[in-house]
Parts: C-alpha cells; sequence; structure tokens
C-alpha cells in the first residue's frame, strides 16, 4: 500500500507536498525575551585518551532474535546438584583455663625456687673447695687397660697417721670410695694394708709402704697395677682432721663390745688424748657392751683398733663402718659449717676446682644411694705368709691371688 501511494502519479496530493520548498532558515518561533543573555555555544567536553585498542564496532541488530548468543561463564553458573557442605563453626578465641594457668603459676615458682637453692648449694660448694688445701699431682706411671667406666667416679681416700698437716706419714687406711650413677651406689673398697705388692722402684713390699716412698701418686700407682683398676684423684686425711669431721657431723652412734670399749680407752690414754691437747684421761667408755655415741677422739680411737678380733680385718671393717655412719649427716646445714672451718683446711686433693664442684652436685642425689661395702683381698683369694726383709728381719704379709680379685673389683664397682 505504500508502494503505491509512492508509485502514483495521478496523486496531486501527494505531488503537492513533495514540491513545498524547505526554507534554509526556518523562522524562531519563541518569543523573545529582552532580559535573556545570549546562549553560549556549547564546549565538546574533552574525554581523556585511553590507551585502549580500538575494537571494530559490532552491528547492532535491532531484533533481539537476531543476536548471537554469548556463552556463559561456566563460573556464573548456579551450582546445581551438589550435596550442600557443613558450615565450618567460626574460630573462637580460646580463653586459657582457670587450671593451666595454676599450674604455670606453680611451675613458675618451682623453677625460681630451684635455681635459689642451686645458687645457694654453688656458692657453699665453691666456698667449701676453696678452703681445701691443693695439691699438684707429681709424676704418675700407668697402667695401660686399668678399667674405667664414664658412670663411675672413684676418689681414693688415704687416712695417714700424720699428727700434722705437714707430716706425710703413713697410709693408715686406703678406702676407694666409688659413685655408680647406673645402679645408684656408693662402694667402699678398703685394701688392706698388709697385701704383698710390687711397688715400681722398690720391688714386693706391703702395700702401705708405698705411700711413705712416694706419697698418692706411688700409691696410686701400686693400686692401680696390681688390682688393674684405673684412679685418678685423692684426698688425704691425717688424725687431727679425721676426728674434727666426726665432731662437725654431731658424733655417731656405733654398736660397741665391752673389749672394743676397754682398747678405746687405751689408745685415747696412749696417744690421742696427748695429740688433741686434751688431759690423758679425757672422754674415757664405760667397759660395757652396748651401742655408744661416739665424739671425734672416740671414733678416732675406734677406727685404729688392732688388738681385737681379727686383726686388720676387722679394723678395716671398723673405718668403712665410721664412714657409712658420716655420709647421710653430711649435708646438714650445720655440719657444713662446721665442716667448712674446722675439717676443710686440713684436707689435701690433687683434685682440680671444676672437679671438685662436678663430684659436689653428686653428693645430695648420693646421700640416698645404698652403700656396699668391699674388703681387697676378699675372703678365699689370699694366704698369710712371713717373708724376709732386706734387712735380715721377717714380717706377715698376705699373698693375693689379683686375678680373683680384679673380677671382684669390676663386678662390684663397674657394674650396671
Amino acid at each position: 500500500m505504500t508502494s503505491r501511494f509512492q508509485n502514483d502519479e495521478n496523486n496531486t496530493d501527494n505531488q503537492n507536498t513533495l514540491n513545498i520548498p524547505i526554507p534554509k532558515n526556518p523562522p524562531d518561533y519563541r518569543r523573545n525575551n529582552p532580559n535573556r543573555k545570549p546562549s553560549q555555544p556549547r564546549q565538546p567536553q574533552s574525554r581523556p585518551v585511553q590507551n585502549r585498542p580500538s575494537q571494530p564496532r559490532q552491528p547492532q541488530s535491532t531484533s533481539v532474535q537476531n543476536q548471537p548468543s554469548q556463552p556463559r561463564n561456566p563460573q556464573s553458573r548456579p551450582v546445581q546438584n551438589q550435596p550442600s557442605k557443613p558450615r565450618q563453626p567460626q574460630s573462637r578465641p580460646r580463653h586459657k583455663s582457670f587450671f593451666g594457668k595454676i599450674v604455670r603459676k606453680i611451675l613458675t615458682k618451682l623453677i625460681v625456687i630451684f635455681l635459689v637453692i642451686f645458687s645457694m648449694y654453688s656458692c657453699t660448694s665453691l666456698t667449701i673447695i676453696n678452703k681445701v688445701g691443693k695439691q699438684e699431682t707429681g709424676t704418675r706411671t700407668r697402667t695401660a687397660g686399668a678399667i674405667t667406666r664414664s658412670y663411675v667416679k672413684s676418689v681414693l681416700v688415704i687416712g695417714t697417721d700424720g699428727r700434722t698437716t705437714e707430716e706425710q706419714g703413713r697410709s693408715d687406711s686406703m678406702i676407694l670410695l666409688s659413685f655408680n650413677s647406673r645402679t645408684n651406689k656408693i662402694i667402699l673398697t678398703s685394701f688392706m694394708r698388709d697385701c704383698y705388692v710390687n711397688i715400681a722402684g722398690y720391688g714386693m713390699d706391703k702395700l702401705n709402704a708405698a705411700y711413705s716412698y712416694g706419697g698418692a701418686e706411688l700409691l696410686m700407682d701400686t693400686i692401680e697395677s696390681n688390682f688393674n683398676i684405673k684412679i685418678n684423684d685423692y684426698v688425704t686425711v691425717n688424725f687431727i682432721s679425721f676426728a674434727g669431721l666426726i665432731d662437725a657431723v654431731g658424733g655417731i652412734d656405733i654398736d660397741v663390745t665391752a673389749d672394743e670399749a676397754q682398747e678405746i680407752n687405751n689408745i685415747l690414754l696412749s696417744e690421742v688424748n696427748q695429740l688433741m691437747g686434751d688431759d690423758q684421761w679425757s672422754d674415757f667408755l664405760e667397759i660395757i657392751d652396748g651401742i655408744m655415741h661416739l665424739n671425734g677422739k672416740q671414733a678416732l680411737s675406734y677406727a685404729r683398733i688392732r688388738y681385737v678380733g681379727n686383726s686388720d680385718f676387722e679394723r678395716t671393717s671398723r673405718q668403712r663402718e665410721v664412714i657409712t655412719k658420716i655420709i647421710p649427716k653430711i649435708v646438714n646445714p650445720v655440719s657444713v659449717s662446721r665442716i667448712v672451718k674446722n675439717v676443710i683446711p686440713k684436707v689435701n686433693t690433687n683434685m682440680s676446682t671444676i672437679g671438685m664442684y662436678l663430684l659436689s652436685l653428686k653428693v645430695p642425689f648420693a646421700i640416698g644411694y645404698d652403700i656396699e661395702q668391699i674388703q681387697i683381698p676378699a675372703e678365699n683369694t689370699f694366704y698369710p705368709e712371713d717373708v724376709w726383709c732386706d734387712d735380715g728381719t721377717t714380717q706377715s704379709v698376705l699373698q693375693v691371688d689379683f686375678n680373683a680379685n680384679y673380677n671382684i673389683l669390676e663386678d662390684k664397682i663397674f657394674s650396671h
């Protein structure tokens, strides 16, 4: 229909409409307002030039149906048919429990208390150590292969019959004090003074002669070479320091026989009271059987008894008994102060300061150790014999089975 009207030449209406001239400048029909300002021509707004590559325009289609379908982003699709995940609980700040706070406070206080006690103990130990008489280790002749173990610490305690700190004297007693940290035992090993041994440079003689020949070094070498047990450190104690140690711990209780009590009085009368500067009749015991509380002089006399019982065998047993009574009483604070004042200055050792300090750290633990006593030579490993001396006289000695005694030492001291 539209085409018909456009192509109809006889349609005058259409011709007239098409032939109407269009003016070049159309008139302005708006009313003139004298107060109106002339409009300013609009300036084109400048847009920032973007450095984007020009993309060719896609022809826009007026029909929605003809627009190509855009591929959908698979991520934008709603998830369907997937099981719903359980909602994770929101993390809440953890609050410290009351019990945890109490435990931490207790542990902190215990650590502080431990450090204070450790510091006080260390200061006390170093004070004692600095008062000990230090002796340089002399020349040693060591024995290759002598037994030793890292978990055993041994110190040879030499009791001399010297009356003063300057007098060397003879080794009246020789006790190896061993701390075994694996078995939690303290082993006291007495070496009999009459053991017939080979002394380097002096030939065969009694064991106690080694100390008088060459001091502590020669005595350690003699024990090491004959019994094949390694000894590095020693402590010497004379009569005065031994008696002072007993008094420092407040005395000891000993089960004494009437014969032993009589012999204690004899030794007090003959030498000990005079040595201590006391009246020769002082501190005598009642001649009876029973447990008696012995002071320093009486305990010293008890440890020196030789002519009651089985001679030197019972004598060494008494010495070990006295040491056994002393050990639990050493850590008493009152005892420690007395030992520092009256005993330590009279004790000599070749141990270094650090060596003594490390040993002192074991003392609190060793107080609870079991104490085991050994006597060398052990029973059935020796026999008595009279031998000739160079001066033509004879002396009674103990011929020792060294292999059997070595096995006993290894089993008792170095067990684990």
